[in-house]
C-alpha cells in the first residue's frame, strides 16, 4: 500500500512516517502498533515524541511543525484507507477526535540579484558542485522543474524544435517547455554522439540499472514494487546530493536563502511575477492544477500591496506630525511677537489693553 501507489515525494514521506513509528513503538517497547492501537491517546504520546525528534536536515533543531502535520497527514490517510477495506471500523477513526494544525510560513524566494549572482558564480568546469549548478539553473529556466523529474530526463523528452515535452511524476500532467537559449546551452555539454534516446540527459542515474528500462509514465506505473523502491531511493540520495552542493554555492554567492532544488520553482515563480505575468500563465508554466494553489504559491511572494499601504500610512503620519509642529511654530512665533510689543507699552498701556480685551 505504501511502496504500489504514489510518485517519490509521497514514497519519501511514507518512509519518514514509517522510520518515525518504528522508533516510537521501540520506545514504548511496542512488538508492533496495530490498526487497533491507533488511538486518540497514542497519537497524543506520538505528537509528543514527535516534538523532541531532531531534525535530521538542520542538526541542533527539531521537527518543524509543519513536517509533523505532513506526519499525521500521511497517517490519517492510512487511516482511512484502513476504514476504506474494513480493516478499521469508521466510528474508531482517532481523527475525529485528534487534530494537529502546523504554522502558516511564508515561502522562500529569491531576488534578481540573488539570482544573477548565481549565475554568474564560476565554478571549476566538470566539478561536482559546477553539475549542481547546472542543473538548479536548467530547472530555474525550464520554470520550476521539479527534482525528482529532473534527475529522471532522458534525451527523447527533448524535441527537435528545441521543447520539453515531459509527464509529471507528481500529478501526471503532460507539459511542454519552450527550451529558452540558456537551457539549451547547458543541454549542450552534456550531449554528445553516442547519446541514446533513452539515456538520462544528466549524469546522476545509471542507464544500465533495472529501473532504467521503465522510461514512460505508464512503465513505471507498472514497474515492480522492489525496482520502484530502488528508484525512489536513487531520487533521494540524488536530490541531497544537490541540495547540499547548493548551500556550498549559495554561500560562495553571498546568499542566506536555503538553496534547494525546489527554491528553483519559487525563484521563477517570484521573478514571473514580478515581470507582470498573469497568475493563469504562472499556474499554466508551473503545471498547477488550480489557480487557487498557483494563487496561494504567488501570495506569499507579493507583500507590494502590503509595503505601498505601509509607506502610505506613515508617510501620511510623517506629513501630520510635521503640520502640527509647523502650527505649533506659528503659535509660538505670534507669542513672542506680543511680548516683544508688550515690552516697549507702559504699565498703564497694558492695563489698558487687558480691559480692552476682556470687554
Amino acid at each position: 500500500m505504501i511502496y504500489d501507489n504514489g510518485d517519490w515525494r509521497n514514497w519519501r514521506k511514507y518512509c519518514g512516517l514509517i522510520n518515525k513509528l518504528d522508533a516510537f513503538r521501540k520506545k514504548r517497547r511496542m512488538a508492533d502498533i496495530a490498526v487497533d492501537d491507533l488511538t486518540v491517546d497514542l497519537l497524543t504520546s506520538f505528537d509528543n515524541f514527535l516534538h523532541k525528534w531532531e531534525n535530521e536536515r538542520e542538526s541542533g533543531k527539531l521537527l518543524h511543525p509543519n513536517t509533523i502535520e505532513v506526519q499525521f497527514n500521511i497517517l490519517r490517510t492510512l487511516v482511512h484507507r484502513a476504514i476504506e477495506v474494513g480493516i478499521m471500523e469508521a466510528s474508531k477513526d482517532p481523527f475525529l477526535i485528534f487534530k494537529y494544525k502546523g504554522v502558516k510560513t511564508t515561502k522562500e524566494k529569491l531576488s534578481d540579484t540573488e539570482m544573477e549572482r548565481i549565475i554568474a558564480l564560476e565554478l571549476e568546469e566538470g566539478s561536482l558542485i559546477w553539475h549542481c549548478k547546472n542543473y538548479f539553473l536548467f530547472s530555474y529556466y525550464c520554470a520550476g522543474i521539479r527534482a525528482a523529474d529532473l534527475i529522471q530526463h532522458r534525451w527523447r523528452n527533448v524535441t527537435e524544435n528545441g521543447r520539453l515535452h515531459y509527464q509529471m511524476g507528481k500529478n501526471h500532467k503532460d507539459r511542454d517547455l519552450l527550451l529558452v537559449d540558456q537551457a539549451l546551452d547547458i543541454l549542450r555539454y552534456y550531449h554528445n554522439d553516442d547519446v541514446k534516446q533513452d539515456d538520462y540527459i544528466f549524469p546522476l542515474l545509471d542507464n544500465d540499472a533495472p529501473f532504467a528500462k521503465f522510461v514512460t509514465q505508464a512503465d513505471k506505473d507498472r514497474i515492480k514494487p522492489v525496482l520502484r523502491h530502488q528508484l525512489y531511493q536513487q531520487i533521494s540520495a540524488k536530490n541531497a546530493l544537490i541540495n547540499k552542493y547548493l548551500k556550498k554555492i549559495a554561500e560562495k554567492a553571498e546568499i542566506t536563502t536555503n538553496l534547494t532544488m525546489h527554491i528553483s520553482r519559487h525563484a521563477f515563480a517570484h521573478i514571473a511575477q514580478e515581470a507582470g505575468a498573469e497568475s493563469s500563465a504562472i499556474k499554466n508554466i508551473l503545471g498547477h492544477s488550480n489557480l487557487a494553489t498557483t494563487e496561494r504559491y504567488m501570495g506569499s511572494f507579493d507583500t507590494s500591496k502590503t509595503d505601498n499601504t505601509l509607506r502610505t500610512l506613515f508617510k501620511k503620519k510623517a506629513a501630520f506630525k510635521h503640520s502640527q509642529q509647523e502650527e505649533a511654530d506659528k503659535a509660538l512665533s505670534k507669542e513672542e511677537q506680543a511680548i516683544e510689543l508688550l515690552k516697549g507699552m507702559t504699565p498703564e498701556q497694558i492695563m489698558a489693553v487687558i480691559s480692552a480685551i476682556n470687554k
